[in-house]
């Protein structure tokens, strides 16, 4: 049988020689009674998504400088010196710390967005300082370390990853909806703004507050919800096992896990998950123009 793409058109060839390979497959299968291949059942499940919902952390954007540096860096410009303590102390503090704010969040049933004023992070970076037993900080050093966070975090602390703008911009153009869902405690707006990609996100949903943020899917099926696309039509991508695909799994949406920032990932992802190293390798699994209504 020959099929000339010219007459029928691209995708429709692709749709039929597809279409000719689940037929066949099936058929070996139902013969022999052997199990879908988990590469098989990603390929069909590829073919229904609609929607691509994004982490933005270490997912379409790079950091300038690790969490640990970025502490030490907004401490010392509140006059809150860190520079002698070893790296792995401090990430010590910070993991006792974060426990305690995770559980102060939930048992005081804070809003969804609580967090982005410096006076609601007062106690708890005093808490991270006694932790560290530094002595002599006052309250308003503290909040000026917390203002100092969120200035940096605002301006010049990530930018997106090389191949970000243009990837989204394509599968945009491509007939995908996109989505942001981000864990953290501020609005990210302003900057993707500045970036220059806001434009290109149909929903945008970011909390940092336990209960809402991922692992939980509640951000994934709001936004799933904005848009009117069925979480099952819904790819979700982003670079943590234990936050980003166990919330899309939660959401029943295809995970699709990111590698470039976090290798260490791979190790943790089961057989069946996709795995992209680079965020242009999306442009090869959405490579389908959508025809959408």
């Amino acid at each position: 049988m020959c099929l000339d793409s010219n007459f029928i058109g691209s995708d429709t060839l692709y749709e039929i020689i597809h279409i000719i390979y689940l037929i066949t497959s099936f058929l070996i299968r139902s013969q022999f009674q052997l199990p879908m291949h988990p590469d098989e059942l990603n390929r069909e499940r590829l073919l229904k998504i609609r929607a691509i919902l994004f982490d933005l952390h270490h997912t379409i954007t790079k950091t300038r400088v690790s969490m640990i540096t970025l502490t030490k860096e907004t401490a010392k410009d509140a006059g809150i010196n860190l520079e002698h303590i070893a790296d792995n102390v401090l990430a010590e503090a910070i993991k006792k710390t974060d426990q305690w704010a995770r559980k102060y969040q939930v048992e005081n049933s804070v809003d969804i967005h609580w967090g982005t004023r410096p006076e609601e992070w007062l106690e708890i970076n005093r808490l991270f300082i006694d932790n560290l037993e530094i002595k002599g900080v006052s309250d308003e050093m503290l909040l000026s370390f917390e203002r100092n966070w969120k200035t940096t975090m605002a301006t010049n602390f990530e930018s997106p990853v090389e191949g970000a703008e243009i990837t989204l911009q394509k599968l945009r153009d491509r007939g995908y909806i996109l989505g942001l869902c981000t864990r953290r405690n501020d609005d990210p707006e302003k900057l993707l703004v500045r970036w220059n990609i806001h434009h290109l996100f149909s929903t945008i949903h970011w909390t940092g507050v336990p209960g809402y943020a991922k692992p939980s899917p509640f951000t994934l099926l709001k936004a799933a919800e904005d848009i009117n696309i069925n979480p099952w039509l819904c790819a979700y991508v982003g670079n943590y096992v234990d936050a980003d695909v166990a919330a899309a799994r939660r959401a029943e949406m295809l995970p699709i896990l990111t590698t470039w920032a976090n290798p260490d990932e791979k190790g943790l992802a089961n057989d069946d998950m996709l795995i992209i190293d680079k965020i242009d390798e999306l442009l090869n699994l959405f490579s389908r123009q959508l025809n959408l209504p």
